[in-house]
């Protein structure tokens, strides 16, 4: 996980992760952004909230919202972040997905997936 604090050129947007009051921008490895609130992801997960306290004591020198680059792709990050907010939980037909996600709530240490 990477963060940067300026949009990337040819990055497209989740339709259901567009908060007008979003201070946060995660942008997934097939450059679709979400943008979301640092409280919301610091409440469900305690990797964010430790990567995002960080910004307490070196806050980013810009602006503009903080970018975080993360290595999972959109779908995932999609429904992975249908757990924090009140949104439909993902219908998962198969093992694979559940693996995934599984994989993803253990390695952001998000005790609610």
């Amino acid at each position: 996980m990477s963060t940067e604090s300026t949009t990337a050129p040819g990055s497209t947007k989740s339709p259901h992760f567009q908060f007008p009051d979003a201070d946060l921008i995660i942008r997934t490895s097939d450059k679709v952004t979400f943008h979301v609130h640092k409280t919301i992801l610091s409440f469900a997960s305690r990797v964010f909230r430790d990567m995002l306290s960080l910004d307490n004591i070196n806050p980013p020198s810009t602006s503009e919202q903080r970018v975080v680059d993360v290595s999972e792709d959109s779908s995932l990050m999609d429904a992975t972040l249908r757990y924090f907010y009140p949104l439909s939980r993902p219908i998962l037909k198969s093992l694979i997905p559940i693996i995934l996600l599984l994989e993803v709530a253990d390695k952001y240490d998000i005790p609610v997936v």
